[in-house]
């Protein structure tokens, strides 16, 4: 039978969850453009008979992996932590992954 406590505490973690699943959202967003770089550059490269270099596809697999690792660690070090202390982690993993996604990108004229 459920306690007193234990609805407290449940009723303290729904903000968490909140905010983990609408950051979850925009990481979410971030895969599925990685996601959508792939199937767009395999199409295009097979279109003109050409094949993508190794590195090329190291880059965008690594692309579609940072979000959902980013994630991870945004959720894993702001667990414990203040609301506003979790949304400065994902807000700061947001960033992380776009500057990183952005050089990633850049890296695809290169390989």
């Amino acid at each position: 039978m459920p306690t007193a406590d234990s609805a407290r505490e449940r009723y303290r973690q729904w903000p968490a969850l909140a905010l983990g699943i609408v950051f979850g959202l925009f990481y979410a967003y971030d895969l599925w453009e990685a996601v959508g770089n792939v199937l767009t550059l395999a199409g295009v490269a097979s279109q003109l008979g050409i094949a993508l270099s190794g590195a090329a596809w190291l880059v965008l697999i690594v692309s579609m992996i940072l979000p959902i690792a980013i994630f991870i660690v945004a959720i894993l070090l702001g667990r414990s932590r203040g609301y506003l202390v979790q949304a400065v982690f994902y807000v700061c993993g947001l960033a992380v992954s776009a500057a990183t996604y952005l050089s990633l990108v850049s890296a695809i004229s290169f390989a």
